[in-house]
């Protein structure tokens, strides 16, 4: 007979709960919140560990010593190496295209992308993030960027969810792939903005606060990115870190490596 471990994977999932939780009903910003999170997702595992144990078990042997795999085994792990291989390969690819440079050669990335993966490839740029700044504002649209039949596709399985109020914009791969970034560099940009003149209300001695919902009653300005935190009156984000300074240093944009520098300058403060 030879011993078997299975690991619980449960506990994994408690920890993974417990992030989700805590960032959405705490903050994440500062060293210490993220030491106290992590904190707490280790309980969470250690709790896990004393609930769901890994499973210890023994499997009869072969004559050589080596044990016998079912026939469900044998038909099925091959199955998952292929699978696995598949996504592999396909991850390698999508990081490779992520983090090239944007620029006239997309298309033969995305072309090259759908003949090592054999799947039909569109952008679809997320408009949801990880903070309130996003998780607050509805966003009734969904822009596909692709082969039209492709994004037809999609959309017909999207259609599924919403219904008939939501919007479906679809445009070639760079066109959407530029509007995020577009959209990323104006929304730095906007909390750069802000932060300026957070900065001169401090200076002259008036509430930033009460000039933010002023300057906001304009329905052009719109209220989203318009706070800043005294603990970090600067932008920081995923998105924002790799996608501005991707698109600014790429083609030379001095305004937005203005913008890049000012955020910087504003870190050296706290």
């Amino acid at each position: 007979m030879i011993t078997r471990k299975k690991v619980s994977v449960l506990p994994i999932y408690m920890v993974g709960f417990v992030w989700l939780g805590y960032a959405m009903f705490f903050p994440l910003r500062t060293l210490i919140q993220y030491v106290l999170c992590a904190a707490v997702s280790l309980a969470g595992y250690t709790v896990g560990k004393a609930l769901f144990p890994d499973q210890v078990y023994q499997t009869p042997s072969t004559a050589e010593g080596k044990p016998q795999e079912s026939k469900q085994e044998e038909t099925v792990e091959p199955q998952v190496a292929s699978l696995r291989k598949e996504k592999d390969r396909a991850i390698s690819e999508l990081r490779r295209l992520n983090n090239a440079i944007p620029d006239k050669k997309i298309s033969d990335q995305i072309d090259h992308l759908e003949e090592v993966t054999g799947k039909a490839v569109i952008f679809s740029p997320e408009y949801y993030g990880g903070t309130q700044h996003c998780n607050n504002f509805d966003f009734p649209f969904t822009i596909l960027g692709g082969d039209r039949d492709d994004c037809l596709k999609v959309q017909q399985i999207l259609q599924r969810v919403y219904d008939g109020r939501h919007t479906f914009r679809i445009t070639g791969s760079r066109t959407a792939e530029l509007a995020k970034y577009m959209e990323n560099a104006f929304l730095a940009t906007k909390v750069s903005f802000c932060t300026q003149f957070w900065s001169v209300a401090k200076q002259i001695g008036v509430d930033y606060e009460e000039l933010r919902e002023l300057f906001t009653l304009d329905p052009r300005v719109g209220k989203s990115h318009t706070f800043v935190y005294n603990e970090s009156p600067f932008w920081k984000s995923h998105c924002l870190d790799k996608d501005v300074p991707a698109i600014a240093e790429t083609y030379g944009m001095d305004f937005l490596l203005s913008v890049i520098e000012f955020n910087e300058r504003m870190k050296e403060t706290v």
